[in-house]
Parts: C-alpha cells; sequence; structure tokens
C-alpha cells in the first residue's frame, strides 16, 4: 500500500467541501494524493450500492467481475480495453470503502478511499486517490477524470439512468522501473519490448498480438528523441486519422526510479464503426499493456538482484 509523506496523512487532512449547486464535484490536490467531494441528494444508504453493487456500478463507471469482498481480488473493466485490477481493503456499509487498484493490472498500486458522511437528507461523498510518485501535471489530469466520474455518479442517482461514456479517445498507461542500465527507448533494447519491426531501412510496421493473432500496421512519423521521448503514428485501415503515440521515460516524482508511459491518441475519431473502432482499441491496449510489461521484466533483469 502506498506511503504518503512523512507526518502527512491525508485520511486525517481537512477534508474538500463541495460547495455549490448538487453534483457539482470539487477538488484539490492535497501531500501524497488527489481529494474530490460531491454533495448528493440521496442519503448514504441510497448512495452505497452505487458504489460497491456490480450492477449499480456499472451504470456510471465500469463492470465489477464480482461483489466486492474484504481481500479478494477484483477488477472493473471499463468494455474498450481499459480496466483496473483491485483488492478491497475495507468496508464499512453506508460510511466507508477503500480498495488498492493498478490501472491496466501494471501501473503504481494506488489507495482509493470513499467517504460517505450525512448532509442534511443527503450525502457528502469525498473519494481520495492515494499516490505520493505523481507529479503537479498528472495530479490535475487525475482530478479531471475524478470530476467526470463524480458527475457521472450524481447524474446516475439523478435520473436512475446510465451515464457511463461510450469509447475514450486515448489509450494511456505507465510502468516504473528500477534504476539501473536498462535503457527502453534506444536501440536496441526498443526493439525488444515495443512491438514494432523494421523494414531493412526504418521502423515500418506497428504489430498487436493477442489471442486473436498478429496483425502489423504500417507506421508513419517515427521520431526517437534522446532515449527519453519517441513519437509515431499508426495507420488504421479505412480510417480517417492516424492515431498518434508518444512513449516517455522520465524520473518518478519520489526518486526512487523511472516511469515508462505512454499515451496513444484518436481512438475516437477514426470515423469507423463504433463496434470496429471499439475491438481496434481493445486490441491496442492488450499490446500496449503486453508491451509495458514487457519492458519492466527487462529492467528488473538488467538492474540484477536487490
Amino acid at each position: 500500500m502506498p506511503e504518503d509523506a512523512p507526518g502527512r496523512d491525508p485520511d486525517q487532512l481537512p477534508r474538500t467541501t463541495a460547495r455549490g449547486a448538487l453534483g457539482v464535484p470539487a477538488g484539490e490536490a492535497v501531500p501524497g494524493a488527489v481529494r474530490l467531494a460531491v454533495r448528493l441528494a440521496a442519503p448514504p444508504e441510497h448512495v452505497w450500492p452505487a458504489l460497491t453493487e456490480p450492477d449499480r456500478v456499472a451504470e456510471w463507471f465500469g463492470d465489477l467481475a464480482a461483489p466486492l469482498r474484504p481481500g479478494e481480488d477484483n477488477r472493473l473493466d471499463f468494455e474498450d480495453g481499459d480496466f483496473f485490477t483491485l483488492r478491497p481493503t475495507l468496508l464499512v456499509p453506508a460510511r466507508r470503502l477503500a480498495y488498492d487498484w493498478r490501472f491496466l493490472g501494471i501501473g503504481k498500486q494506488q489507495r482509493i478511499a470513499w467517504t460517505l458522511d450525512q448532509d442534511g437528507t443527503g450525502t457528502l461523498l469525498t473519494v481520495t486517490d492515494h499516490d505520493t510518485t505523481r507529479t503537479p501535471a498528472e495530479a490535475g489530469q487525475l482530478l479531471e477524470g475524478w470530476r467526470d466520474f463524480l458527475t457521472r455518479l450524481a447524474t446516475h442517482l439523478h435520473t436512475g439512468t446510465g451515464a457511463r461514456y461510450a469509447l475514450r479517445d486515448d489509450i494511456d498507461g505507465a510502468v516504473d522501473l528500477p534504476p539501473g542500465p536498462y535503457r527502453p527507448l534506444t536501440y536496441p533494447a526498443l526493439l525488444d519490448w515495443l512491438p514494432v519491426a523494421e523494414d531493412g531501412f526504418r521502423p515500418a510496421w506497428f504489430f498487436v498480438v493477442d489471442d486473436e493473432g498478429p496483425r502489423r500496421f504500417p507506421l508513419h512519423d517515427w521520431e526517437l528523441r534522446d532515449g527519453q521521448r519517441l513519437e509515431f503514428a499508426v495507420e488504421i485501415p479505412g480510417a480517417h486519422t492516424h492515431p498518434g503515440a508518444r512513449v516517455t521515460l522520465a524520473p518518478v516524482a519520489d526518486g526512487t526510479g523511472r516511469r515508462l508511459a505512454f499515451t496513444h491518441r484518436g481512438w475516437t475519431r477514426l470515423g469507423l464503426p463504433e463496434g470496429r473502432a471499439q475491438e481496434l482499441r481493445r486490441r491496442f491496449t492488450a499490446t500496449w499493456t503486453a508491451s509495458l510489461a514487457a519492458a519492466r521484466e527487462r529492467a528488473h533483469r538488467a538492474a540484477g538482484p536487490d
């Protein structure tokens, strides 16, 4: 479980207060965490099922593989390739919920804590996302992400209807690598984990390999900079645009290692039928996930025994 800054436990800091209209989240970054809160018209006992029961969570967030039980592994799936593996650590009905999760099953473990406080006849719902290694930019992006999710939850509770997004434009993810000699964004190490192939002169294809078998997609605009950034675009047959990818290697904010991260944009702008776009996004997400896992394994091998 991640630890927060010495002497500064985010759970003991003053909570964010959601002010203004009902259903409008307010948030802030605090030491070691991002926290948001929202005022809801429903009482805590009515909000609780929307956070814990699979059929209700599916209406605004994602698909839980099973009911939440302390200490039992679970999975929250968004049906577009994105998912979290998670393990609940605390369930106090209508009061508190906490779980540890990893994005795509490979990201840094983060601790998510929900608190439900009576607010008149309604609820003040607070979510705290703990991670000491985020940069200010990453914390800002996360605030926006949680603000969107809480707005969707408030909409679902108010209307009783589904409020999930259909398809996210970006595929993104990251793994933390240990200090050591491994340089994943240099030749030839790059070709050992990233599924690209050369035509004898330059990188020419990106390979998607999953349970449906391999398929190659032409590469465009390949640019590798100083062993710290790679950019390229992937041609999708019949699509209006070429989704552009960026891969970066940068120090982790707490100085414990390096973070290998990617963002692959453009999946809602392909101009393809939604089902086809979603299938492609799932396949590319699975390939990126496997690639980052391979890079992490190679980095640990290169670093040697602890």
